[in-house]
């Protein structure tokens, strides 16, 4: 299926040139790192991005943990099924397992494209437990970078969410990779050329009434003005770097200022003075890593409101300034600050929360805390 030789081109610019294997197999060991691996299940959807990645993986294959493949298919399109078909053909023709994961769980109506990103990730992750692969692999391109990238700030995102994803992430107990993040779309597409690589065409990438595609139709634009996609994949690398080091200094501080920790982990008390003497940012995150560390199962892919976060971290400092009592609630967590002291518990469950609970004594909220809205 692979070509294993291309012809040098040089009247083609760079980002035009067709991945190689060699080329590829750097990309996945460096998304890897240091990561113990026992198993790659890559999510290829039938697009040029995922079937040039199921392609170049398999031509690498020696070098590389055992592969499978897993195809999602939402049930929104007619097209889906059809497309799972040709890349389970694909995967039959390599020699690598393949799986069609059908959303059965979707909402009725409308589904937004987050809804389905949710879903999909769902069925992804759990099937790689399922197969036991220790790492989930995407394949996105360094234009899906840049586009998340001007999604966040669309947003209103802080410095986080302006690194936008990362080549390697941690979900739960799987990995999550994507080798192709600094590789422009251009590259997969010649790559999918060179070697004849049929690929689908999903008409909902040109459909209007997603923020994502309308940023799209804009970059031409935002390039000729020097925003192109290598320049905001790179301003988000360094955002990546300047939040892994803030939060090295917010992780520091917050153990320097532990006093105690609930043994019911409920609840951390601290030291109030480094909430008013550290820079602001490093502060607030102190209070977000404090609300993490009492949060239970059911908060741990919840978001904080970065906003009001940032209210409540200017009212705690001033509190602390004046020294005087203070009490807020945020998701779930109630921050409070007396006598110099600063502590973070679980809020008490919503009057809502209790009762679904005390109606349904088994269901998943029976035995913790809601999240408050």
């Amino acid at each position: 299926m692979l070509k294993t030789s291309l012809d040098e081109d040089h009247e083609h610019p760079s980002d035009s040139l067709p991945l190689t294997p060699e080329e590829a197999l750097a990309l996945f060991r460096g998304a890897l790192g240091n990561d113990e691996a026992h198993g790659l299940l890559l999510a290829v959807s039938g697009g040029p991005d995922s079937i040039a990645m199921l392609g170049l993986s398999a031509a690498v294959r020696a070098y590389l943990p055992p592969l499978a493949v897993a195809t999602v298919d939402h049930g929104l399109r007619p097209e889906a099924a059809e497309e799972a078909r040709m890349v389970a053909g694909l995967c039959k023709e390599l020699g690598i397992p393949h799986c069609t994961l059908v959303w059965h769980d979707g909402p009725a109506g409308q589904v937004s494209q987050e809804a389905a990103r949710k879903g999909r990730y769902a069925l992804l992750l759990g099937h790689a437990r399922a197969i036991e692969a220790s790492h989930l692999v995407t394949a996105h391109t360094l234009d899906d970078q840049a586009e998340t990238v001007l999604l966040r700030m669309a947003s209103g995102t802080g410095l986080g969410g302006l690194g936008a994803m990362r080549p390697n992430v941690k979900r739960g107990h799987v990995g999550h990779l994507r080798p192709f993040l600094e590789v422009p779309k251009s590259r997969i597409i010649a790559t999918c050329d060179v070697h004849d690589w049929h690929f689908a065409r999903d008409a909902s990438n040109g459909d209007g009434r997603y923020k994502r595609v309308r940023l799209r139709a804009l970059m031409p634009i935002l390039a000729q003005e020097g925003l192109t996609p290598e320049r905001l994949s790179t301003l988000a690398a360094r955002a990546r770097r300047t939040e892994d080091a803030i939060e090295h200094v917010a992780k520091r501080t917050l153990d320097d200022s532990l006093i105690r920790h609930a043994p019911d982990g409920g609840a951390v008390r601290l030291k109030a003075e480094p909430f008013f003497t550290e820079p602001f940012e490093i502060a607030m995150r102190m209070v977000r890593r404090a609300m993490f560390a009492i949060a239970d199962s059911t908060h741990k892919e919840a978001q904080i409101p970065l906003g009001k976060l940032e209210v409540l971290m200017r009212n705690l400092r001033m509190a602390i300034r004046d020294q005087r009592p203070f009490r807020a609630t945020l998701a779930w967590a109630v921050i409070a600050h007396s006598n110099n002291l600063i502590e973070v518990r679980l809020a008490p469950p919503r009057r809502e929360s209790r009762q679904r609970n005390a109606a349904h004594p088994r269901g998943a909220l029976a035995s913790g805390p809601a999240v408050s809205k």
